[in-house]
């Protein structure tokens, strides 16, 4: 009996050493291992899933492969470029430290080190996105009239979470945020330092291309906006397909 090598597959992808802090996105991902290569990072053991989400193809300038038997192809390509390079391999968390950004701003002549931090919040903002299990969403907007979800736009964390978008969100169980500029910040909080959030945001998103989404750690994630859609059955098949 033939071989069903679609058992051997496996998916990895390399980016600049330089963009190490683009992969706070896919840090949390416990089955990924990474390594070193000079000025490359590899990633490797990827998931279909994983290679194909929205949160892998909005880092910019990966290169994205898979990896059959020692031979390295460019993802869905047919030609080979090599081998999966022979390297000492960690788990993700423990082989990537990213740490949030340090801001120096001037004040009054003096400068002083100012530490970026959530602290709850006196004032109340509408909801304006949520982060669900894709499990949950799939439940809800397969029962859903088509009309529910009409105002609502989502994009794909990872195989098991995807974050919406709108007003009113669905109700089906998330984390709620509110919005401050391009950050997304867990409903009733706020930055303690308020007033700077717009050179903070110019600072980490330069080009107002991402949402960024701030957890209550102080870690946080890029989300791009070009991956945000409109929220349907067929998107979302779509994208689960993909």
């Amino acid at each position: 009996m033939a071989k069903d090598v679609t058992n051997d597959l496996n998916y990895c992808l390399s980016l600049a050493r330089t963009q190490e802090a683009d992969l706070a996105t896919i840090r949390h991902w416990n089955n990924l291992k990474i390594a070193f290569d000079g000025d490359l990072i590899w990633i490797k053991d990827l998931t279909l899933i994983q290679i194909n989400s929205v949160t892998v193809k909005s880092i910019p300038f990966i290169k994205r492969y898979e990896v059959r038997g020692p031979k390295l192809f460019p993802f869905q390509g047919r030609l080979p470029e090599g081998n999966l390079p022979a390297l000492l391999w960690s788990p993700m968390e423990r082989g990537l430290s990213i740490e949030l950004p340090k801001f120096n701003f001037n004040y009054f002549g003096t400068e002083e080190k100012i530490k970026i931090e959530l602290i709850p919040s006196e004032k109340v903002k509408n909801a304006s996105a949520m982060i669900v299990s894709m499990k949950e969403l799939e439940e809800y907007i397969l029962a859903a009239p088509e009309i529910r979800l009409q105002n609502i736009q989502w994009a794909i964390i990872d195989q098991t979470q995807a974050i919406l978008f709108g007003q009113p969100l669905l109700p089906i169980p998330g984390k709620v945020f509110w919005q401050i500029e391009d950050f997304l910040i867990p409903a009733g909080y706020t930055f303690r330092h308020e007033g700077l959030i717009k050179k903070v945001n110019k600072k980490i998103n330069p080009v107002s291309n991402n949402l960024i989404t701030w957890e209550e750690d102080n870690q946080y994630f890029k989300i791009n906006k070009i991956a945000i859609q409109a929220l349907s059955i067929s998107s979302f098949r779509m994208s689960i397909l993909h």
